[in-house]
């Protein structure tokens, strides 16, 4: 069987053998499965939940607000179509960058400390712990939104008022983008479209061989850039 079809149709507890030290960032777990969770309090336990539909609500919730920002920068900021496009493709672009550094050095990062463990388990442990379960695939958008507001300031401090929203807007939809395809990638054995191949095996092999490479999951150009993805 190979490295794809195993990701896909082994049962649970045959990946989580396979890859036990795979989990917690590619440092051996002390302990078996444990259900992510920060809040203990309601309402703010059941709004951080994981959830299957959390895919599907982050797309259309962050889709949605590309498509305002975009419509915005169009008609209300008196941009050129080139400009728009340029910065559309710029934000897109920033996004797979971004992807890259927060899957490399935030969600896989992790020390021997109770909350920090917590916050791993809760951000990105579980889903690396058990791959084929999707309600760990997508965090709720009341713990991403706080997020996404922090890099539009960021991105406004750098650009300005102007520029900022048809950026901003390209970001949002790499966004969409990457929750979309990494969804897919967990749920079905195959992609809908053969030269996605690539992308799947490549996801696969971070979660079965190399958690500590092949941080890319839109694209593997930053893997590629800066050294994580070996050719094995």
């Amino acid at each position: 069987m190979s490295l794809l079809q195993m990701g896909v149709r082994g049962d649970i507890q045959e990946q989580s053998q396979f890859f036990i030290f795979a989990s917690m960032a590619g440092k051996p777990k002390k302990e078996g499965f444990l259900y992510p969770q920060v809040f203990w309090k309601q309402p703010w336990e059941w709004l951080s939940r994981y959830r299957v539909v959390n895919t599907y609500v982050a797309v259309g919730f962050y889709g949605g607000i590309s498509l305002i920002m975009l419509l915005y920068a169009i008609l209300s900021q008196n941009l050129r179509w080139w400009e728009v496009s340029l910065l559309f493709i710029s934000g897109v672009l920033a996004w797979t960058f971004s992807e890259y550094l927060l899957h490399r050095f935030v969600l896989h990062y992790v020390e021997d400390h109770p909350i920090i463990l917590r916050w791993h388990n809760f951000m990105h442990g579980a889903h690396h712990d058990i791959p084929k379960d999707l309600r760990f695939v997508t965090a709720s958008p009341f713990i991403t939104f706080p997020i996404a507001v922090i890099f539009w300031v960021l991105f406004w401090l750098i650009l300005g008022w102007k520029w900022v929203w048809a950026f901003y807007a390209g970001f949002g939809v790499g966004y969409c983008l990457y929750e979309y395809i990494h969804h897919a990638i967990h749920k079905y054995p195959h992609p809908p479209v053969p030269f996605l191949r690539g992308l799947w095996q490549n996801h696969y092999l971070h979660h079965f061989k190399s958690p500590e490479k092949r941080f890319g999951v839109t694209t593997t150009l930053w893997d590629r850039v800066f050294g994580t993805y070996p050719n094995d």
